[in-house]
């Protein structure tokens, strides 16, 4: 999208602002769809929605703790060997 925008003479930072809001357009009338359609199963979507929240809090305390430990196991090394 950013590259059709500024393809169309749009500066860059102008054709962020457009995107951004295009997207939420296009975001928000999805919603709507799917909010009026009979298709959609409440129950599994609040299950999934939940389970999805609670991995990708539960996957960036992990990722966090990968960088410490990575830091630290990085730390020691550089201690163990100097000369």
């Amino acid at each position: 999208m950013m590259a059709a925008l500024t393809m169309m003479g749009l500066a860059v930072r102008n054709a962020g602002a457009a995107k951004n809001i295009l997207a939420g357009v296009i975001n928000a009338s999805a919603v709507a769809i799917f909010v009026f359609s009979r298709d959609v199963h409440w129950l599994q979507a609040l299950i999934t929605a939940i389970g999805a929240s609670f991995g990708g809090w539960a996957g960036a305390l992990m990722l966090k703790l990968a960088v410490v430990a990575l830091g630290v196991a990085l730390t020691i090394g550089l201690f163990w060997t100097a000369p």
